[in-house]
């Protein structure tokens, strides 16, 4: 994903749902649960044009912990076989990653063993990676009962963690339009290092793992809202 991620990436992606022919390049769907609204998470497949894909996924913090991902990935990779009709579906991630490793292993993913060294672009960097696949007759093999019961989650409230502090919010309704840093510290009168230790806060609070993914978690809960 680009980074930072602004409101015109978003659109971009967003744009690609109405293009069937760039959908069917890149099958993506966003992940829903019943009983709380609107975005829990995406997951898309990347066809190699030769009987194979790479399949990527995302769960909000909110979300974890019911087995939504694991049969999502399952719904997905079964759709991909018969409707793709490919062979295998690759998964990767960079090594350290336990969450995406348990949920691939759980949906019935082969892991190879041992750490392929620098197999994976990553921001100007390469990383270390684990790889995974997936074959048809794994999916003969049923995964763990799915809770249905949603994650209980009061209105403006944090999904996890201790509340933020004013100047915390004040910085994420800033990060929510995109702003880099500077500007930010600009716009609240506050040094860039400053800056850096509320963004981290608030990353930890959140359990987010991106400035992005603390801005989806705090629409969510209500806490910021975009303006426009």
């Amino acid at each position: 994903m680009p980074s930072p991620y602004g409101p015109a990436d978003a659109a971009a992606w967003v744009a690609m749902g109405d293009d069937p022919v760039a959908w069917w390049e890149n099958p993506a769907w966003t992940i829903t649960i019943p009983g709380t609204p609107g975005y829990s998470g995406g997951l898309d497949l990347r066809p190699d044009g030769a009987g194979g894909c790479t399949v990527g996924y995302l769960l909000a913090p909110w979300a974890r912990g019911h087995g939504y991902a694991v049969r999502a990935l399952r719904l997905a990779c079964a759709w991909a076989f018969d409707t793709l009709r490919v062979e295998v579906v690759r998964w990767e991630c960079y090594s350290g990653n336990h969450a995406s490793r348990k949920v691939a292993v759980t949906a019935g993913f082969r892991i190879i063993d041992g750490t392929l060294r620098k197999a994976l672009p990553y921001r100007g960097i390469r990383r270390d990676a684990w790889l995974g696949d997936l074959v048809p007759q794994d999916l003969s093999i049923p995964a763990p009962p799915t809770h249905t019961s949603p994650p209980a989650r009061r209105q403006g409230a944090l999904p996890n963690g201790p509340a933020l502090t004013a100047r915390e919010r004040d910085v994420l309704g800033q990060l929510a339009q995109g702003k880099s840093n500077r500007d930010l510290a600009r716009a609240l009168g506050i040094s860039e290092n400053t800056v850096k230790n509320h963004v981290r806060s608030v990353l930890e609070k959140l359990n987010a793992q991106s400035r992005s993914e603390a801005v989806v978690i705090a629409l969510k809960a209500g806490i910021v809202a975009l303006h426009h």
